[in-house]
């Protein structure tokens, strides 16, 4: 568990590691490159939360006013997803860092405790029925089912 006192102290920190992340890569591009950088990532963030918000509006309203029901899977991956995409908004490098990295499933997987197999595998659409591998076998020379209902018709 995070402690209170650190979680502070990096607070406090993070704004001398932003200028010194952002320092490092002008000198790397650029002061106009890094500027351009800082921005583009900041507008990214912001499509990203309104990409969540729009998705979520568009479930209310497919609802019907009725009862929403959503999965903890959903949930979850929703929830890492606005969390990174506010992180992209801020302007600065070193939240961006944090931001890509609340993308990678794995991570997310890591960070909610999930299976990996499981964090990096989407959801099947409604009426199908995802079976791992060893949870069925193709049979070949298969006969067709016989009727029971009355004679065979050719």
């Amino acid at each position: 568990m995070i402690r209170p006192h650190w979680l502070l102290l990096g607070l406090a920190a993070l704004p001398f590691a932003e200028f010194a992340a952002f320092f490092w890569v002008a000198g790397a591009i650029g002061f106009a490159g890094a500027l351009f950088a800082m921005i583009a990532t900041s507008v990214l963030g912001i499509l990203i939360l309104r990409g969540g918000a729009i998705r979520l509006i568009r479930t209310l309203a497919a609802s019907g006013g009725g009862v929403v029901t959503v999965s903890d899977r959903a949930a979850r991956d929703g929830l890492f997803t606005a969390l990174a995409g506010l992180l992209f908004a801020i302007p600065g490098f070193v939240t961006d860092v944090f931001a890509v990295a609340l993308l990678v499933p794995v991570v997310v997987s890591r960070l909610s405790g999930t299976p990996p197999a499981e964090a990096g595998r989407r959801p099947a659409p409604p009426g199908v029925v995802d079976l791992d591998p060893d949870d069925w076998r193709e049979e070949r020379n298969r006969q067709p089912p016989r009727r029971i209902d009355g004679p065979e018709r050719p």
